[in-house]
């Protein structure tokens, strides 16, 4: 036992020792990178609609002569880039929808710093990474022993609910010996615990013999504003660490006009369980009793359930990824995730979320990525790969 840790801590001290001087020979897969990127992020990718981006993908997997390239039945695309030894299998994962609608336009404009363009950091840029996995380990001249498994994975945002990472997850039949889900931004983020959150949708209607003679009597934007304030109205613990987030608001058309329906979106999230069950009943209440008091018809709609999970912060996988980030002078924002990597660690597997680069405006239009700091991250994912093929983040 005493052997193994220190060779483990040899084995490690060396690849740190390597990280610094593989930054600037990655970028010598700049070009491809960023075609891929920009490839990328010009095709419209909404949840529920990224099959254009996933044949995109799959050419790709395809061209790089990547093994069993698959479109499984949920919309996902996965391939095989085999390993010396292929004992083991490590998972690499990136989503491929984004917040954008069909009708967005998705010009990428490419700066010789940046790129921006509505999604090109959520995540155009992560994706391009998986795809260019193969020529950034060739430009380092690597050969992992593990199997790696590239997947972009869709249906992950919002009301996508993670379905595409479940539906990949359990109907696979690989274990995996861990995850890495590639986000492009923000550099030094580190998420190994997924936190657990509710995503809510509250539907308001007038109803057709809505009486307007009824005092509070009014339209549907002056009914959802006054359900914001009551539900701001309950207690949230500090501690737990608890948030509750309004996302969106939908309601009315035109200047003159009184909306008679709309609809409000929120998140909450907690560190417990049972805060996030009990917020829930609150707000389940609330929301009939708002509907008697106004004479309005409100429905509370569940979009979204996700429990805590996590790998504990002394799991050798979170260690080795700290010690790699401050090899490259990376400091770590330690940022609970409600992504993929809660579908990824419920299965079984330990995982963390790493990003890529420094971003601006995330989920405007104008969203950009700035490209100097890249390829420290794509060092740190490169460097993370194989200390996991190396044994050195096994539990």
């Amino acid at each position: 036992m005493e052997s193994k840790l220190i060779n483990d801590e040899e084995t490690l001290a060396r690849l740190l020792a390597e990280i610094p001087g593989q930054v600037e020979r990655l970028s010598e897969v700049r070009e491809e990178l960023l075609a891929n990127a920009v490839l990328l992020g010009e095709i419209p990718s909404p949840t529920f609609g990224e099959g254009d981006r996933i044949r995109f993908v799959i050419d790709r997997f395809r061209e790089n002569d990547l093994v069993a390239p698959t479109i499984d039945d949920c919309g996902n695309a996965s391939a095989l880039l085999p390993g010396s030894e292929g004992e083991n299998t490590i998972l690499v994962m990136a989503h491929a929808d984004n917040v954008f609608d069909q009708e967005t336009n998705h010009a990428m404009c490419v700066g010789s710093d940046r790129i921006t363009g509505p999604g090109i950091a959520d995540n155009a840029i992560g994706l391009s990474s998986i795809l260019t996995l193969p020529a950034l380990l060739d430009s380092l001249g690597l050969k992992l022993k593990d199997d790696l498994l590239l997947l972009a994975n869709v249906k992950s945002l919002g009301r996508g609910n993670l379905e595409g990472a479940h539906h990949f997850l359990e109907t696979t039949q690989r274990p995996f010996r861990a995850g890495i889900c590639v986000e492009g931004a923000t550099q030094g983020r580190l998420s190994y615990s997924g936190l657990g959150a509710l995503r809510c949708e509250i539907s308001l209607r007038l109803p057709g013999d809505y009486d307007w003679n009824r005092f509070g009597a009014s339209g549907a934007i002056a009914h959802l504003s006054r359900l914001v304030g009551r539900i701001m109205e309950i207690p949230v613990p500090r501690e737990p660490k608890t948030s509750v987030v309004f996302g969106g608001l939908r309601c009315g058309s035109t200047y003159n006009t009184v909306p008679k329906r709309g609809s409000l979106r929120f998140e909450i999230t907690s560190e417990a369980d049972t805060v996030v069950t009990d917020l829930e009943s609150q707000v389940r209440d609330l929301a009939e009793e708002f509907s008697l008091e106004s004479g309005t018809e409100v429905k509370l709609e569940i979009v979204a359930r996700r429990p805590n999970c996590g790998i504990p912060f002394s799991h050798p996988l979170v260690k080795t990824t700290r010690a790699i980030m401050d090899s490259l002078a990376i400091t770590p924002k330690v940022d609970p995730s409600t992504g993929d990597l809660n579908a990824i660690v419920q299965a079984g597997h330990p995982c963390v979320t790493l990003g890529l680069t420094t971003a601006e405006n995330l989920r405007d239009e104008n969203e950009t990525v700035l490209l100097e700091p890249l390829f420290k991250g794509l060092a740190q994912l490169i460097a993370l790969l194989r200390a996991i093929d190396e044994g050195l983040c096994d539990a």
